[in-house]
């Protein structure tokens, strides 16, 4: 059994090897409730992401995952995934946020784990029982908490039906700023000073370079165009420069204080000469062109060519020094047409490696040689080869390589115990 859900996955995930059966679910798509009072939304696993944002919205919530595909990918797609997104930041991951969940193993049972979904209209004495059993607490300290073994466990252990995630309510206020600066430590800079000036109110840091912010001129959708015209200089081209892009949000509910602490920390930037340019969004329109120009990333490089993709987890300080060496050692191998792109969440380290063919079509002997000088760049610095992406295929292959091998084992373990037969989402995530 394979499950899929909005075929969004880069690594092969949800993508048949041999003769599975394709369980979708799409048409399992039903919003149950958002509890006014916890925050907490209980849904089916094929819902749309967007459609979770909207119905939040509507309840006065935010809902706590974003990430570019939410118009496509679904929430158990999501969760079997452990997605992190543009909030990781400010909100955590998946293995905070889910509170609840159902999940269908291999031979047919159900677990409901701290969630709610039945009827308030039903007075059958055995559902109120379930009810009191099983409502989505934030707070549930009774025995193991098993569902955090199918948060990221890519439908190899179980099949995620029904989930329930815990909502902060929705800010009242926003402020978006795109910088520009000339190196990384100014990067590191913008990292240590927004912590300080903006505090609890700072909700997303964004890094692109400029490799991938020309594709975005040449290649996007248009949006933003004006901001890139004007951050892209033509003085910084003639001179060999390549600036770093920064994106910062705050979201507060407060506008006036908000605004008040934004404007401080751009203050600082420019007086310390940490920032050479930048923008502050003056309306929602100029907010969603901002976020637009990253989200404008990934489209923009698939039309430039083949793209190998990489989603790793790096130490922040060497955010960029690995797209560097990587640089160094394509030339050195003799793939030098390459283009090296890097954009990504920097305040939590995950990079968003690609490099750019200008052929479109996949040369497998190349492909290999990038891959592993890719993951030994990352490996030799105790990075992660999977950030937010998934093992799927095409990443099972090293997980010798990054797991200890009693780690491993336990693993294994674990899925013989789930699994005893291997039908679940065979040839995926383990070794």
């Amino acid at each position: 059994i394979t499950p899929q859900g909005g075929n969004t996955g880069l690594c092969g995930g949800a993508t048949p090897i041999s003769n599975e059966v394709i369980l979708s679910m799409e048409y399992m798509n039903r919003i149950y409730k958002l509890d006014e009072y916890s925050g907490v939304l209980t849904c089916d696993a094929g819902c749309i992401l967007q459609s979770l944002h909207d119905y939040a919205e509507e309840k006065g919530y935010l809902f706590p995952l974003d990430i570019g595909s939410k118009g496509t990918c679904q929430i158990g797609g999501n969760v079997s995934t452990n997605a992190g997104g543009h909030h990781f930041f400010r909100f955590g991951g998946l293995h905070g946020t889910v509170v609840g969940m159902e999940v269908v193993l291999a031979d047919g049972r159900v677990l409901r784990m701290n969630i709610d979904v039945s009827d308030d209209d039903n007075n059958d004495d055995r559902t109120h029982r379930f009810q009191q059993s099983s409502a989505s607490l934030r707070k549930d300290n009774t025995g193991y908490d098993l569902k955090q073994l199918f948060i990221g466990g890519e439908g190899t252990l179980g099949i995620v039906t029904k989930v329930a995630v815990v909502c902060p309510a929705l800010p009242t206020s926003k402020n978006v700023a795109l910088l520009v600066c000339n190196s990384y430590s100014d990067v590191l800079r913008i990292l240590k000073t927004s912590k300080e000036e903006l505090g609890e109110i700072l909700s997303a840091i964004e890094l692109i370079d400029s490799n991938t912010m020309k594709f975005v001129q040449k290649y996007g959708s248009g949006i933003g165009d004006h901001l890139i015209s004007e951050l892209l200089s033509p003085e910084a081209e003639a001179a060999d420069k390549q600036p770093l892009f920064i994106l910062v949000e705050s979201q507060g509910c407060d506008q006036e204080s908000d605004s008040s602490k934004m404007d401080a920390f751009l203050t600082s930037l420019y007086e310390s000469s940490t920032i050479e340019n930048g923008f502050l969004a003056q309306d929602s329109k100029h907010i969603e062109e901002i976020w637009g120009i990253r989200e404008s990333c990934n489209p923009s490089v698939a039309r430039a060519g083949y793209v190998h993709k990489f989603d790793v987890s790096i130490g922040i300080e060497a955010y960029m020094e690995v797209a560097e060496e990587v640089s160094d050692a394509l030339e050195n191998a003799n793939l030098s047409d390459l283009t090296v792109c890097v954009w990504g969440h920097v305040a939590d380290g995950n990079a968003h490696i690609n490099i750019v063919s200008g052929q479109f079509d996949k040369d497998a002997v190349s492909a290999e040689t990038i891959e592993n000088i890719v993951y030994s760049s990352v490996m030799k610095r105790k990075g992660s080869i999977s950030a937010e992406h998934g093992i799927g295929q095409s990443k099972r292959k090293y997980m010798s390589q990054i797991k200890d091998g009693a780690v491993l084992e336990l693993m294994s373990q674990m899925k013989n115990l789930f699994d005893p037969h291997f039908i679940m989402n065979p040839g995926k995530y383990l070794p």
